[in-house]
């Protein structure tokens, strides 16, 4: 065997082995990819629910929710508690937003957290909220909300949930149903 062959075979395997390592590498992308993925997402839930546990927990917060959704005055401590929790479950959204536009969410993830922004964004105490609070977020996220707004005011429809309904079939007392 001369030299030319030998490095001809040399040759052919230092290319199977690029090719093996690509291949190799190839799924440890898409395995890293796929666990980066799960944990987004894992991680935009798990805040979601420390928002709603939050207004599940504590009494004053779905106390002030409720003056706000019947239209009662808040004092400044209300009016602070409402702010902050309508800035977290915002910047939640702000995130799913985001998220979703660089296709992290799969439809089904994305469209519940899409119907559960119409709902808060039906109710005017958000609304108004809104008015001020925007300049907070991004473009994109206000645009988002923006248009969800003009096109819940120009709907005929009715609300996404009517949880007044929901809470009287529920048990609930008039005083302890949501929107909140």
């Amino acid at each position: 065997m001369n030299w030319d062959a030998i490095g001809a075979v040399g040759e052919v395997v230092g290319a199977v082995g690029v090719i093996l390592t690509l291949g190799y590498l190839a799924v440890q992308i898409r395995q890293n990819t796929a666990m980066m993925t799960a944990q987004t997402v894992q991680a935009s839930i798990d805040a979601t629910q420390r928002v709603l546990l939050f207004r599940a927990e504590h009494a004053d917060v779905r106390s002030v929710l409720r003056k706000a959704r019947a239209d009662e005055e808040l004092n400044r401590d209300e009016f602070e508690l409402l702010t902050a929790y309508l800035q977290a479950a915002f910047m939640n959204f702000q995130a799913r937003l985001q998220h979703n536009t660089r296709g992290v969410f799969d439809a089904s993830v994305n469209e519940s957290y899409e119907k559960i922004l119409v709902d808060y964004l039906e109710a005017q105490y958000v609304q108004r909220w809104w008015g001020y609070a925007r300049v907070l977020y991004g473009d994109a996220f206000r645009e988002h909300c923006d248009q969800i707004i003009e096109r819940l005011n120009e709907s005929e429809d009715g609300s996404l949930v009517n949880w007044s309904d929901a809470s009287s079939s529920m048990g609930a007392d008039k005083s302890a149903s949501r929107n909140d």
